[in-house]
C-alpha cells in the first residue's frame, strides 16, 4: 500500500483514530508492526506484521539507510492493517541503539516555609531542575563515549518515578505541607540523528508519533509484577544488533544501558564456523532456538553459539556493575528479545559467579519471558508467541498506558514543562 493510500484511508476512519493504536519495533532484523485495540486499561492485539531487514539497513540498533527501514515499515504495517482492515493513526515506536542512556535524576529541595502547602508552580521549579541536571549528564556522558565536545542530545522520553515529602511517598504533592519534597525522573535521552531518523520515518509513514520510547524501559514497565516493583528484577532483551539492559530497583525503573552485541554477531558466527551463507546461518540459528534441529546438528550450534554467549553473559555483568552504583542488585533476571531463545544465553548467565563480583545477596534467577508475561496486552491473532514478539508487545503496553498517564495530574504539569524546556 502507498502512504498516499494510507492517508486516504485514514480521513474515512476517523472514529477508529483513538481508540486503535500502532506500535512499531524497527529491530536490526526484523520490523515489527503490531495493531493494538484499547478496551479500557488493557490493549488487545488484532494486527501483526512482520519484515526482515536487509544487512546494511540498521547498524547497532540505530537506523543506517532510511529509505530501505521505510519501505520495510510500510509492507510491515500494511500487513498488520489488511489482517484487521483498519488503519490507526497514532504510532508508538520504540527506540533502541548503544547511545540510547536511560537514567533516573533526584532532587531533594529544602523548603524554606514548610508550613505552606506546596503549589503547581513549586513543583514546575523543582521538575525544571531535575530536567536540567539530567540534560547535563546525558551530555557528559554522550560527549566522554562519543569522544567529542559537544553532542546535541535529544530527550526521548520522561516519567515521573517517585514524589517524596518529609520521606513519605505520594501520587500527587499538590497541597502537601513539608520540610522536604524529593522528585526522581527518569528520563531517556538519544542523540539528534537517532531521533531525528524516527521522526522522519513517521513522517513519510504519514504516522502521528505520539510517542518515542526506549525499548528496555518498555519492555521492563511492560512485564513489571507488583511483586518485581517490591524485590527488584533486571531485565535483558537480546535484539539482533545490540543487547538492552533495564534495572527495576526500589519501586521504580532506575536505569537502562544497552551494548552492541546481539542476535547477529551470533549468526556471523555460525556462518563462519559451519561455512555457511549469512541467510542460512540464520535460519540454522532460528531453527536451533526452536529446538528443532537433529542432535548431531544441535552440537554444532551449541559449539558455535557458546563463545559469544559467554561474551554477552560478561556483557550484561559489566552493565550491571555501572547500573548498580555499589548498590545491592535484585536477585532476578529476566530475558527477552530474538536471542533470549538461544539456551546458551540463559546457561552462560547462570553459570557466571555473580555474588563474587557484583553485588547481588545470591546467586540470581534466570527466566525467559513469554508473551504472557507481559500485563494488560491480549494476542488475537495468535502470531505472537516467542521471545522475540514481547518487546514490541512491550511497546503496545506503553501506548495503552499514554493515555492513563495524561489523566494524572503530573503528566499533564510534566509535558507541559518539556515543552517549555525544548529539551
Amino acid at each position: 500500500m502507498s502512504t498516499s493510500k494510507r492517508k486516504f484511508s485514514l480521513l474515512r476512519r476517523r472514529e477508529e483514530y483513538h481508540s486503535h493504536y500502532t506500535a512499531l519495533d524497527i529491530g536490526t532484523e526484523v520490523i515489527k508492526a503490531l495493531v493494538v485495540k484499547r478496551e479500557g486499561d488493557k490493549g488487545i492485539v488484532i494486527g501483526v506484521g512482520k519484515v526482515r531487514q536487509s544487512l546494511t539497513d540498521m547498524h547497532a540498533g540505530a537506523v543506517a539507510d532510511i529509505q530501505a527501514v521505510i519501505d520495510n515499515c510500510d509492507k510491515a504495517l500494511s500487513e498488520a492493517e489488511d489482517m484487521c482492515q483498519i488503519i490507526p493513526g497514532q504510532a508508538v515506536i520504540g527506540i533502541a541503539g548503544e547511545q540510547v542512556k536511560g537514567f533516573s535524576t533526584s532532587v531533594s529541595v529544602p523548603r524554606s516555609q514548610p508550613q505552606t502547602r506546596i503549589t503547581e508552580a513549586e513543583l514546575a521549579q523543582t521538575l525544571q531542575l531535575v530536567q536540567r541536571r539530567a540534560l547535563r549528564e546525558a551530555v557528559r556522558q554522550m560527549s566522554t563515549e562519543l569522544g567529542v565536545s559537544e553532542v546535541n542530545v535529544k530527550l526521548v522520553h520522561s516519567a515521573i518515578t517517585s514524589v517524596l515529602v518529609d520521606g513519605y511517598a505520594v501520587s500527587n504533592p499538590l497541597n502537601f505541607q513539608g520540610r522536604v519534597l524529593d522528585v526522581t525522573v527518569f528520563n531517556t535521552f538519544a542523540p539528534l540523528t537517532h531521533i531525528g531518523a524516527l521522526q522522519t520515518i513517521a513522517q513519510e509513514l504519514d504516522l502521528e508519533l505520539v510517542a518515542t520510547v526506549a525499548e528496555p524501559y518498555a519492555l521492563a514497565r511492560g512485564c513489571a509484577t507488583d511483586e518485581i516493583y517490591e524485590f527488584g528484577g533486571i531485565f535483558v532483551d537480546v535484539g539482533g544488533g545490540t543487547t538492552d539492559v533495564a534495572l527495576v530497583r526500589k519501586g521504580g525503573i532506575e536505569g537502562t544501558k544497552m551494548f552492541a552485541l546481539g542476535g547477529r554477531a551470533f549468526t556471523r558466527r555460525i556462518a563462519t564456523d559451519l561455512s555457511m551463507s549469512l541467510e542460512e546461518a540464520e535460519q540454522f540459528k532460528i531453527s536451533h532456538g526452536e529446538g528443532r534441529l537433529p542432535a548431531d546438528q544441535r552440537a554444532l550450534a551449541h559449539n558455535a553459539v557458546t563463545p559469544n554467549a559467554e561474551v554477552l553473559a560478561q556483557g550484561v555483568a559489566l552493565t550491571l556493575e555501572e547500573l548498580a552504583r555499589g548498590d545491592m542488585l535484585p536477585p532476578a533476571i529476566y530475558l527477552a528479545g530474538g536471542g533470549a531463545a538461544l539456551p546458551e544465553i540463559a546457561d552462560q548467565l547462570a553459570l557466571l559467579q555473580w555474588t563474587e563480583y557484583l553485588p547481588f545477596s545470591k546467586q540470581p534467577s534466570i527466566r525467559v519471558l513469554t508473551p504472557a508475561d507481559v500485563r494488560d496486552i491480549y494476542d488475537t491473532t495468535g502470531l505472537l508467541v516467542g521471545s522475540q514478539d514481547i518487546t514490541p508487545m512491550g511497546l503496545a503496553h506503553h501506548a495503552i498506558q499514554l493515555d492513563t498517564e495524561e489523566d494524572q495530574p503530573l503528566g499533564g504539569l510534566m509535558r507541559r514543562i518539556m515543552k517549555a524546556m525544548k529539551v
